[in-house]
């Protein structure tokens, strides 16, 4: 039979094609193997059904279309700042500063917004994340003109939340899937810890709610009709509240599995989902959510036999967390099998809080105890950093772990599987932090200059300034993401050239969030960090202009010179000049984001550079880079690097060879 226990052949044949066209063309090769091994066990007939649904999974179709003037749309997520509007071309997410509610049907005029990818590496894509929710559209709200209000179960269960903030955004969380801006620390923290998936609202609250309406509505009716008047009510609540992947999912496989069980399994059931979907929206592959879930429930039906099945659930989710978080919690497995009966009973007193308010004291006592529990986890964990995996590392740690998942259906030793599979993390974990090359990297922090210097074998890291914004904390959601990513565990040195905010603003949240052995924001002749020499020029004049006050900083690495400005100007500049007559550079940043009050002829002239680096923000207020001095450079022939139009840079050094990477 081409259907009966084989749509998950289907469902992997249309992964692999959707991975290898949106994510990585490696993945084609492992989809000819597949091909190849249907054909060998099915036939052609199963060869040929797979592939038809490949190609129809992957046909292009209407994505971004032209909008009207003004739209009348359903709001269907909500936020501090922005919502999520449905209407007929699609979906938006709009900014806006009004009283806007979900379910809201509203009519309004916008201004269309750019989507950001990211400038900087293994950074968050918020072009990605938006398509993988198949929303195209971005705006900003001009004109509200009409809004309608209707009741319904979600505004019910908000009327109905505690009165105490602290409950009711536990409440939110747990009932609503909805986070607040109360609530994002402990977020991040559980997040970090990898146990946000008991928290985030999923198939384990569903199951949960299932069995309470189930035996409720058994005292007043027949089991058999309690059962499917629980489905109901499920059905009502997951469409009443916010999209979620993950609970969509469980509702969907537990339902379908109900109806057709005579015909198809569970595994049968969450394959057609997967298909489903990805006809639906390719980009989903780029939703966490959807890995997660849909991931995390297939390694339960697989393993739901096998006595270590906890940890073998565990083991599986560990290429995402690192690719989330790029580090494993060590407490994470014991905490989350500890935590998962707590949770249980927290999501229940959370349920009948709703109704019977006098469970409000009990769920109070459990956020309570769970605050000292996370502070105390917090107290005694520790994180292995590994870096962000790669595609082939992912793909080579999946195949060994379904062959020890085989070698325990077949009763077989695995003991040498376990040890090529910590082998193969230790080989990461060193590879991440072991390079054998140097690196100096420009991050793009915007209107601000942030440079890591990496040497090699873990000699050293060190950041030449931090870089400020006053609109969020860059340290925790620019700087020590991609720090970890790379695998970087701490920071040797940071260097302050001077006080500016766009030089040093990050320096302090950096400090409290991430592990810095030193700072040093004053003058000092000479060190040596590993192959690393650090020059400091000082001027015999005295300014009083804080940008002239700037540290001016050479840099030897494999008889490659690297000049670092600041903010330094001309004057100084002109004076360092007839200091330093003879000073040969390689590499300059150039000083002042390109403002035309720095980087003279006379200096250019004098140190001779083949690079240039420039930190500057797009379509900054200042117009940075000055035309002035980018015509200079351009005279010169230097090679002029910048991140408002390169993003992310790297100057790549392998003994005395460098190169550029962008």
């Amino acid at each position: 039979m081409l259907i009966r226990y084989h749509i998950f052949y289907y469902a992997v044949s249309c992964l692999l094609v959707v991975i290898g066209v949106y994510y990585h063309e490696l993945s084609f090769l492992f989809l000819f193997g597949f091909m190849f091994y249907l054909y060998k066990r099915f036939g052609i007939r199963y060869v040929i059904v797979a592939i038809l649904l490949s190609i129809i999974v992957v046909i292009p179709r209407d994505g971004i279309q032209e909008l009207p003037h003004s739209i009348t749309g359903q709001v269907i997520k909500t936020s501090d700042k922005y919502c999520y509007v449905r209407f007929h071309e699609g979906v938006m997410k709009l900014y806006h500063e009004e009283d806007i509610r979900y379910g809201d049907t509203v009519q309004f005029t916008f201004k269309i917004l750019d989507m950001s990818e990211n400038t900087n590496d293994n950074a968050f894509n918020e072009k990605l994340y938006l398509y993988s929710q198949k929303i195209f559209y971005k705006g900003k709200l001009k004109q509200l003109s009409v809004k309608n209000s209707k009741y319904s179960l979600y505004q019910w269960i908000e009327d109905h939340l505690s009165s105490e903030k602290d409950v009711s955004n536990y409440q939110r969380l747990f009932l609503l899937g909805e986070r607040t801006e109360d609530i994002q620390n402990e977020y991040q923290q559980l997040s970090q810890l990898s146990l946000i998936h008991l928290f985030a609202l999923s198939g384990m609250h569903v199951h949960i709610l299932y069995m309470m309406l189930k035996k409720g509505l058994g005292i007043c009716v027949h089991q058999k009709y309690a059962k499917w008047l629980a489905y109901v009510f499920i059905g009502i609540y997951v469409f009443s509240i916010p999209i979620n992947i993950s609970l969509y999912r469980a509702f969907f496989v537990m339902v379908l599995y109900e109806i057709m069980k005579k015909w198809l399994n569970q595994l049968d059931v969450l394959s057609l989902l997967v298909i489903v979907s990805l006809l639906y929206n390719p980009y989903i592959i780029y939703n966490i959510s959807f890995i997660f879930s849909y991931f995390i429930y297939f390694i339960v039906l697989v393993t739901k036999h096998i006595k270590s099945s906890a940890l073998m659930i565990y083991l599986s989710g560990l290429p995402i967390i690192l690719t989330l978080n790029y580090q494993i919690p060590l407490v994470a497995f014991v905490v989350g099998n500890i935590l998962t009966p707590f949770i249980e009973a927290f999501y229940c007193f959370c349920c009948l809080s709703i109704i019977i308010p006098v469970f409000l004291l009990p769920l109070s006592l459990c956020i309570q105890w769970l605050q000292s529990i996370m502070i105390f986890v917090e107290r005694i964990n520790q994180f292995i950093v590994f870096s962000k995996p790669s595609f082939s590392f992912i793909i080579m740690y999946y195949i060994l772990y379904f062959m020890i998942l085989y070698r325990i259906e077949q009763h077989k030793s695995i003991q040498i599987n376990i040890s090529i599979m910590i082998a193969l993390l230790v080989t990461f974990s060193f590879y991440s932090q072991y390079k054998l090359y140097a690196e100096v990297t420009m991050i793009d922090v915007g209107q601000g200059d942030c440079t890591l210097i990496r040497l090699p074998m873990n000699q050293g890291n060190i950041l030449i300034d931090t870089g400020g914004n006053k609109d969020y904390d860059l340290a925790t959601q620019t700087i020590i993401p991609y720090l970890k990513s790379i695998g970087i565990q701490k920071l040797d040195y940071v260097y302050i050239s001077h006080s500016d905010f766009d030089h040093c603003g990050a320096l302090e949240s950096l400090i409290e969030h991430f592990h810095v052995d030193q700072v040093i924001d004053r003058y000092e002749e000479e060190r040596i960090i590993g192959c690393m020499k650090v020059k400091m020029f000082k001027s015999n004049k005295i300014y009083f202009d804080n940008n002239d006050q700037s540290l001016i900083m050479l840099v030897e690495l494999f008889e490659n010179r690297i000049l670092f400005t600041g903010d330094a100007s001309s004057q100084v500049e002109e004076d360092l000049r007839k200091q330093y007559r003879n000073l040969n550079v390689d590499i300059l940043k150039i000083s002042h984001h390109g403002s035309k009050t720095a980087t003279s002829a006379s200096l250019l002239q004098m140190i001779q550079p083949d690079i240039a680096m420039i930190g500057v923000r797009k379509n900054n207020m200042y117009h940075h880079p000055s035309s002035e001095v980018i015509e200079r450079l351009k005279r010169k022939q230097i090679t002029i690097l910048r991140t408002d139009e390169d993003g992310m840079f790297h100057i790549r050094f392998y003994g005395k060879s460098r190169y550029i990477l962008k």
